[in-house]
């Protein structure tokens, strides 16, 4: 037996489900756009619709197409080390590699670390509530 309070509260859950699945599906869409070599400034600043997750299997699956994991850079990473941890004997310190990697230089490599650290980790369907984020990219290096 459904109560008109039962009905209005299936109808809530069903918009809400609904809410879910087209934030996953804009996500998604966002994540294959970002894939492709020699995106716009415009195109990869569109973040507000992904998650930090999201942005991880973007740099994930540029570095399974060998490409650098910045999405705005259409470097192709030819030489890959194989080792897994870098010694400074310098620093007197080891440095994990298997992040950087994925990057063509040290300059992508935080450029999408600052852009990683941007991007909000509410989820996704629940962002309308929320401003929009103003994404900035790293400046460039002036060496």
């Amino acid at each position: 037996m459904t109560t008109p309070t039962n009905g209005g509260l299936r109808d809530q859950l069903i918009a809400a489900v609904l809410k879910k699945r087209a934030a996953i599906a804009r996500a998604q869409q966002i994540v294959v756009s970002l894939l492709e070599p020699g995106i716009s400034d415009e195109t990869f600043l569109d973040l507000s619709e992904i998650g930090p997750h999201n942005y991880a299997d973007v740099i994930d699956e540029r570095h399974v197409y060998k490409l650098c994991g910045y999405p705005l850079c259409s470097t192709v990473l030819e030489k890959i080390p194989a080792q897994k941890y870098q010694i400074c004997a310098i620093r007197n310190k080891v440095y994990d590699l298997t992040e950087r990697k994925k990057y063509c230089s040290g300059y992508c490599f935080r450029a999408s670390e600052y852009i990683k650290t941007q991007i909000p980790s509410t989820p996704l369907w629940l962002r309308d509530e929320e401003p929009k984020p103003n994404f900035k990219l790293l400046p460039l290096d002036k060496k």
